[in-house]
């Protein structure tokens, strides 16, 4: 076997890219495992309004500035999907689709994936009028009717982004009052295309080969309402990227991974950080500090082992 990594980090978001700067300036051998463009779901952000430095700026941008400063610090970058993480003796394992690697220390920063609606037609119209990222599929809308259904910071702030996209928007929300930034959600009042509609539920994704509409229930008066449109944006919350986790009691029920004031979960040298902790607030700068606090905390690890 060769020998084993000193640290081995998985998720290349603000929280590994954070703690790999400052475990590379450490010495440290290290690697980040990350099958797609370092940066995470800041490469898919329309804008950001919160990270300190910016008054607003591009996702993409930011994840490219980002990708940067690894680029200059020297940091290998995994690119390979990730299977499964398990603990054998004092090493970790790593299992990708390529390989098996070793690690004294692991960092888990996978963040999180979008929750779905749960109709039984919505993985099949996904790239058919269902789509998770605006970012991403937005253009494809551009003069057509649309709905997104969400009522925190991701679905405002794609239905504002969308907004400047689609012919007209329906924002869709089970509650009369939103999780998200009312500074959003005032900007997206203003837009003469947007009909906001609460308290309504989604009841079910019309289509043909394609989405052609979507029924959506009043959870107050039971009124039905069928709203034509030609995309969904399902952006009703996230759920935790820990299924690869191999190793009993690391999770808690909602597949979060609770860690202590060192970012060290139950299982010592096991750390974690970013939105993969169980925590009501996910923002960018905290999970990047995260990063900078579970580095410190490995190199004191490592040090004791």
């Amino acid at each position: 076997m060769n020998r084993p990594f000193d640290v081995l980090i998985i998720g290349g978001g603000p929280c590994g890219i954070g703690a790999a700067l400052k475990l590379q300036e450490a010495g440290l051998k290290l690697a980040i495992i990350e099958r797609s463009t370092p940066g995470g779901k800041v490469n898919i952000a329309p804008r950001v309004d919160n990270y300190p430095g910016f008054t607003k700026v591009n996702g993409p941008d930011l994840a490219y500035a980002f990708y940067e400063r690894l680029i200059k610090a020297g940091v290998e970058v995994i690119g390979e999907e990730l299977l499964s993480l398990q603990k054998e003796n004092d090493l970790f394992e790593v299992r990708t689709d390529q390989s098996i690697y070793h690690a004294k220390a692991v960092l888990v920063g996978t963040g999180t994936k979008e929750k779905k609606l749960g109709f039984p037609n919505e993985d099949a119209l996904l790239g058919h009028g269902v789509s998770y990222c605006a970012l991403c599929d937005g253009h494809f809308f551009k003069g057509l009717p649309i709905a997104v259904v969400g009522g925190g910071n991701s679905a405002l702030k794609e239905a504002l982004h969308l907004s400047n996209i689609a012919s007209h928007l329906y924002l869709v929300h089970r509650r009369n009052e939103f999780r998200g930034s009312e500074k959003v959600l005032e900007e997206i009042k203003q837009k003469k295309n947007v009909d906001i509609l609460t308290p309504y539920i989604p009841l079910e994704i019309i289509q043909a080969d394609h989405v052609t509409g979507l029924k959506i229930k009043n959870v107050e008066t039971d009124e039905i309402k069928t709203l034509k449109v030609d995309g969904v944006f399902p952006l009703v919350g996230q759920i935790p990227n820990t299924q690869f986790m191999k190793i009993p009691g690391v999770l808690d029920e909602q597949g979060n991974v609770p860690v202590d004031k060192n970012m060290m979960t139950i299982v010592p040298g096991l750390f974690a950080g970013g939105d993969v902790l169980p925590r009501p607030i996910r923002q960018i700068y905290l999970a990047e500090h995260d990063g900078m606090m579970a580095a410190r905390s490995i190199i004191e690890y490592l040090k004791g082992e």
